[in-house]
């Protein structure tokens, strides 16, 4: 299916990203066999549009997941209403995946296809990608951490004249940056202040060093009726590979949360 052949709804239709000049490709390239699992399994029971391309060039036809086997390491896809391109998938030799879970653009391509048939109807079915591409920019949404092993963020900060280190307590984090509360008055939580090597510990990731901006804050009332100061700060200048940690982060507290 081309642009030009069918009035097909705009906003269904995603394009292979463009990465800039700055950004690199394995810095979003997913590798685990579990995690793309899982981005999968989610793009299939939200029953997302796919936009699928046979190769490079401009012709696509629109698709979803139906079923995945992860013992075959297969997945079944939707076949499509126009015979003639898909034929022309049958025929390709790369077939490139644009879709979005969460908010999140994912691409991943596939070398397998073949024809089958799903409760009566026609289908595909093509290899389950060894990785995947998800990029997620730093507008998306923020993600609770943990309360019952929170996360701290150690701010070094300078009193009467003397290197010390402040941990404040992480209520959330995306790629974009961190809400956070502090019961001290050691650290000034002001908006417009910007803290340097401040130190972030992601479980099971990996420790993570950055420069943040206080944006906003105010009160906030805790369960035990005590108030403190929430701050909403962003990440400073963070670097690809950095945020691509965060990223994965991001994704084994969805998949935990979603085995509970």
């Amino acid at each position: 299916m081309q642009g030009s052949d069918q009035e097909i709804e705009t906003s269904a239709v995603l394009e292979p990203t463009q990465l800039s000049e700055k950004e690199n490709d394995e810095d979003f390239r997913v590798y685990s066999a579990v995690d793309i699992l899982f981005i999968l399994r989610g793009v299939m029971q939200a029953n997302s549009l796919i936009t699928l391309y046979l190769g490079h060039g401009n012709n696509f036809t629109l698709t979803s997941i139906l079923t995945i086997d992860a013992d075959k390491k297969e997945m079944i896809i939707d076949y499509g209403t126009n015979e003639k391109i898909s034929q022309q998938v049958l025929q390709s030799k790369e077939l490139i995946f644009v879709t979005t879970q969460n908010r999140v653009k994912i691409e991943f391509v596939c070398n397998q296809v073949r024809k089958t048939e799903l409760e009566g109807k026609n289908a595909f079915v093509v290899n389950i990608p060894e990785s995947l591409l998800r990029i997620q920019r730093r507008d998306n949404f923020r993600i609770s951490t943990p309360i019952t092993k929170p996360m701290k963020c150690i701010i070094p900060v300078t009193i009467e004249d003397k290197p010390k280190k402040i941990e404040v307590t992480l209520l959330d984090i995306s790629c974009g940056g961190i809400g956070v509360i502090d019961q001290h008055t050691a650290v000034s939580l002001e908006p417009g202040t910007v803290y340097t090597n401040c130190q972030l510990t992601l479980p099971e990731i990996g420790i993570i060093n950055t420069t943040i901006k206080v944006k906003n804050t105010h009160a906030m009332t805790l369960r035990n009726g005590g108030t403190c100061q929430r701050a909403g700060c962003e990440f400073i200048d963070l670097p690809a590979k950095t945020e691509a940690l965060i990223q994965r982060y991001i994704v084994k507290q969805e998949q935990s949360r979603r085995m509970k």
